[in-house]
């Protein structure tokens, strides 16, 4: 059963989730320090290493490789006002959006996954 749910495609809806959550409180402190002379806003990257690393393991070329997977913070080009902060509260309200989405599009696979292994368990019986 630990083989079940700790399957390729498990491991990687975790891992994104984990991510989308990074994407979610370095949104939530950039709009925190909209006022902080001199703040840098911040945005959080994952989908290519995501990808790379399930391509590595799908592959058998990096066993685990979705473990090593970590969301990369980076500050963001945009200009900056008088005070030095570059923080948008339009694109930071898209951004808690976006990791809003993506996590509930996330959870719902996991859910998914769940019901159909629930129903294999149940001898293909659904209800």
């Amino acid at each position: 059963m630990a083989d079940v749910m700790s399957d390729l495609t498990t491991r990687a809806l975790e891992g994104a989730l984990d991510c989308v959550a990074a994407q979610h409180r370095v949104a939530g402190n950039n709009l925190a320090n909209i006022e902080t002379p001199g703040y840098r806003a911040q945005r959080v990257s994952f989908e290519d290493a995501l990808q790379t690393a399930v391509r590595a393991e799908r592959s058998g070329e990096r066993p685990g490789a979705l473990d090593a997977v970590r969301p990369t913070v980076s500050p963001t080009g945009d200009p900056a006002g008088p005070d030095g902060n570059n923080v948008s509260i339009e694109a930071e309200m898209m951004a808690l959006g976006e990791a809003a989405a993506r996590y509930q599009v996330l959870t719902r696979m996991i859910d998914r996954k769940l019901q159909m292994i629930g129903t294999a368990i149940g001898d293909g019986r659904s209800g």
